[in-house]
C-alpha cells in the first residue's frame, strides 16, 4: 500500500510538471484576383494566406514553456501545396514540407526563438494592406522570414522590449521567402554579385538586425535596423495608434544600399566575369519609402485607405525622378461572424515599373497600375 502511494504521488508529480497542449488551427482564403496585367486568377489573397498550424506548449515548470509550431501552406483554389517558395538551401519550388518550423523557450529572462518563423520584423502591425497583397511593405515580407534564424526577445521594462534576429547565411542561399521588394528568389545568393549596380560591399553574409518594440496603451512603435543577406543596410522607424474610432499607422523605411544580384546572360560573357550563365538578375535602387494609412471600424465594417510615397528613383538604372513611386490602396471588409470576413482590397501605382523584363526591374510591389481581391476569409 506504502508502495502504491508513492507511486500515485510520482506520477502526479511528473503530470503536474510536464503539462502541454498540442492545437490545430489555421485560415481558409478564397476569391478572385486581377492583377495589372488584367489578368484574373482564383485561390486565395497574395497567394499563402491558406495556413495550417500545429501547435505544441510544454509547461516545464518554475514559469518555463517550451513551445513547437509546424506551418503547412496551401492553394486553396487547387487544394496543393504553395509552390510561391522555394526551398532556401536548394532554390527548388514547392518541395518544402512545411513553410514555417519554430522552437521556443520562454523563462523569465525572455524568449529564445530557432529555426524558421515571422520573425519580430514580420510580426509587427505596422503596414495593414500587408496580407493583402495591396503592401506597400514588400521588404517586410522578404525578410520577416529566413531559415536558420535564431532570434532572443528581452522581458518587457515599462512597455519596451528589446530583439535580437540572426539568419544563417549558410541556411539561406536562395531567398526562401520569395521574390519582392527588389530580391529575387532565383538568386543564388552565393554566386558572384556581377551587376553593375551592386552594392560596392555586396556579399552573401548573415544577416542580422536589432530592433525595439514598445508597446503601451493606444502605442505601438518599432524601430529597427537590419544588414540582411546581400549586405545591404537598411532602417526602419513605425507607430501605430488605436482609439475608439480608427486606427493611425505611419512608418519609413531606409534602404540605404542598391538591391541587385546580377548574372552574365551568356556562356561567353559568364566566362569573363567568372560567374554562371543565368541571365540577368534585378533589384531596387536605394531609398526612402514613407507611408501613412487609417483603419476606421463602423459596425461590422472596417474601411481601409493607405498611401506611400518614395524620395526618389526605385528602378536601378534612373536618376530623373521618372520611377519615384506613389502607391495608394484601399481596403472594406465585412465580419459576417467573428471568424468570417468577406473582403475588397484594391491599389494603384504610379512611376513604379513599367517593363516586364530586363537588369534594372525592381521585383514585387512597385508594377504600374491597378489591381484588386474580392473574396471571403475564415479563421478556425
Amino acid at each position: 500500500m506504502k508502495k502504491t502511494l508513492v507511486a500515485i504521488a510520482a506520477l502526479a508529480a511528473v503530470s503536474a510538471f510536464a503539462q502541454s497542449t498540442a492545437t490545430i488551427d489555421g485560415t481558409v482564403n478564397y476569391g478572385v484576383a486581377n492583377s495589372v496585367a488584367k489578368q484574373a486568377t482564383v485561390g486565395g489573397w497574395k497567394g499563402d494566406r491558406n495556413v495550417l498550424n500545429f501547435k505544441v506548449t510544454e509547461d516545464m515548470g518554475s514559469g518555463n514553456k517550451l513551445g513547437l509550431l509546424l506551418q503547412s501552406r496551401f492553394n486553396s483554389g487547387n487544394a496543393g501545396m504553395n509552390t510561391g517558395y522555394v526551398n532556401s538551401a536548394t532554390g527548388a519550388a514547392g518541395d518544402n514540407v512545411f513553410e514555417q518550423s519554430k522552437v521556443t523557450i520562454d523563462s523569465a529572462y525572455g524568449q529564445v526563438a530557432v529555426g524558421r518563423f515571422t520573425n519580430a520584423q514580420g510580426v509587427a502591425d505596422l503596414h495593414p494592406f500587408e496580407d493583402a497583397a495591396q503592401s506597400t511593405a514588400s521588404h517586410q515580407a522578404v525578410n520577416g522570414r529566413h531559415s536558420g534564424q535564431f532570434q532572443f526577445t528581452t522581458p518587457s521594462f515599462g512597455g519596451a522590449q528589446l530583439w535580437l534576429l540572426n539568419a544563417k547565411a549558410s541556411s539561406n542561399t536562395y531567398l526562401g521567402a520569395g521574390t519582392g521588394g527588389g530580391y529575387s528568389s532565383a538568386w543564388n545568393l552565393s554566386t558572384a554579385n556581377a551587376s553593375a549596380y551592386k552594392n560596392p560591399d555586396a556579399m552573401h553574409r548573415d544577416l542580422s538586425a536589432i530592433g525595439v518594440n514598445y508597446n503601451n496603451g493606444p502605442w505601438f512603435v518599432q524601430a529597427n535596423s537590419m544588414t540582411d543577406l546581400t549586405n545591404t543596410k537598411s532602417t526602419k522607424i513605425g507607430a501605430t495608434y488605436t482609439a475608439a474610432t480608427f486606427k493611425l499607422y505611419a512608418n519609413q523605411y531606409n534602404q540605404k544600399d542598391n538591391i541587385t544580384t546580377e548574372y552574365a546572360a551568356t556562356a561567353a560573357a559568364a566566362g569573363s566575369a567568372g560567374v554562371a550563365a543565368v541571365g540577368a538578375g534585378k533589384g531596387m535602387k536605394a531609398h526612402k519609402a514613407t507611408e501613412v494609412a487609417v483603419k476606421v471600424p463602423y459596425g461590422q465594417f472596417n474601411f481601409i485607405l493607405g498611401h506611400l510615397t518614395t524620395d526618389g528613383d526605385v528602378q536601378l538604372d534612373k536618376t530623373d525622378g521618372s520611377t519615384k513611386v506613389s502607391k495608394t490602396a484601399y481596403g472594406i471588409t465585412y465580419d459576417i461572424t467573428k471568424r468570417t470576413q468577406l473582403m475588397a482590397y484594391a491599389s494603384t501605382v504610379k512611376n513604379g515599373d513599367s517593363s516586364a523584363t530586363g537588369a534594372t526591374v525592381n521585383n514585387g510591389g512597385f508594377a504600374n497600375g491597378h489591381n484588386s481581391f474580392f473574396g471571403m476569409q475564415h479563421n478556425f
